[in-house]
């Protein structure tokens, strides 16, 4: 499916409704109905359409570098010619949460996350340097998570709808944080049900686990309370003007992370920012429009940092799973999933 041809399959209505679900992925058919003026029975439809042919989907998951998910990137060299079988066995492990094919430096680009950091060094020493077909790995430890993807939007919504679907968000969100664990035995399963569906209703949940549909009500709300996880509605990245995914690698004095953390939330264009163990202890990754746009980016990162020093400009030619989501090659998702509960 060429660029061109997954765009026809996004209207302006669609893309609203995409923009508005990423602002509240939770938020009711009832209340986004006069936002777009649309009726509830509509957007439901709409939504279906969307999320069976793998346009758009709301995924949930702790989270990221909360005490219970240490993140690491690790960067994957392969022997020859067993690049595709790396990354098929590496699709179905629950600790690999997204893993990505880059243009230069390294044949897969790993997010990977453990409950701890014991749990942690084991994954990366024990399991991934022993899976068939790995060369080599480099891991970079998150010890910090300043932007993530939750926070990425479209531009499809108008100032005002922007700002009515936030207030809708606030009027739905608990004020008093409650406390839960996430893994264990009654709210573990929920969890694993809302990475699959981030939309799941109660009904739908309890049927699946062979609860109450009344209990899971209450556990439903206690864990959307907790504030220990993230919501998030995805878009398949070529149905976006901004189809050209790239992560600098940068160098920067610690004292001046906190100054180069605002500048670059500034950017609408950024999915993810970190800061890192080891030499290149920054990390910016961006969506662009065009690869021209990609250097008149890094061209404003660097005067807008002038104290960093990018180490390494990798262009990610395809992502094959993110945040536990398996992708089709345009990016569209497969529906297959996989819980990303750290082991």
């Amino acid at each position: 499916m060429t660029d061109e041809n997954v765009r026809d399959h996004l209207s302006e209505d669609d893309m609203a409704l995409v923009h508005a679900l990423q602002v509240h992925p939770r938020a009711s058919w009832s209340g986004l109905a006069p936002v777009l003026d649309a009726a509830p029975v509509t957007l439901a439809r709409r939504w279906q359409r969307l999320r069976d042919a793998g346009y758009a989907w709301v995924t949930s998951y702790p989270v990221v570098g909360a005490e219970s998910m240490q993140v690491a990137l690790v960067e994957v060299d392969c022997a020859p010619g067993r690049l595709d079988e790396v990354a098929a066995a590496l699709d179905s492990e629950p600790s690999v949460m997204t893993i990505e094919h880059a243009a230069r430096g390294r044949d897969l680009l790993l997010t990977v996350n453990a409950r701890s950091f014991h749990a942690l060094s084991a994954l990366v020493l024990d399991h991934l340097g022993r899976v068939p077909g790995v060369a080599s790995t480099r891991t970079h430890l998150a010890a910090g998570v300043h932007v993530e993807g939750s926070r990425w939007r479209l531009d499809a919504l108008d100032g005002g709808q922007a700002d009515a679907v936030r207030s809708l968000r606030q009027a739905d969100s608990p004020r008093a944080p409650v406390a839960v664990d996430l893994f264990g035995d009654v709210y573990g399963p929920i969890v694993r049900e809302l990475g699959a569906d981030g939309r799941a209703g109660a009904a739908e949940v309890a049927a699946r686990l062979g609860r109450p549909a009344s209990t899971v009500r209450r556990q439903l709300s206690t864990l959307v309370r907790s504030e220990k996880l993230v919501f998030r509605c995805e878009v398949a990245q070529l149905l976006t003007r901004w189809p050209i995914c790239v992560t600098w690698w940068i160098r920067l004095p610690t004292a001046d992370v906190g100054d180069a953390v605002q500048r670059v939330r500034a950017d609408q264009r950024v999915r993810l920012c970190l800061s890192l163990t080891g030499p290149a202890n920054f990390l910016v990754t961006a969506w662009t429009h065009t690869l021209p746009e990609l250097v008149a980016l890094q061209s404003q990162l660097e005067h807008a940092l002038p104290v960093a020093e990018i180490v390494d400009t990798s262009v990610i030619l395809r992502t094959r799973k993110r945040m536990g989501w398996l992708l089709h090659p345009d990016g569209r998702s497969t529906g297959r999933t996989v819980p990303l509960f750290p082991g």
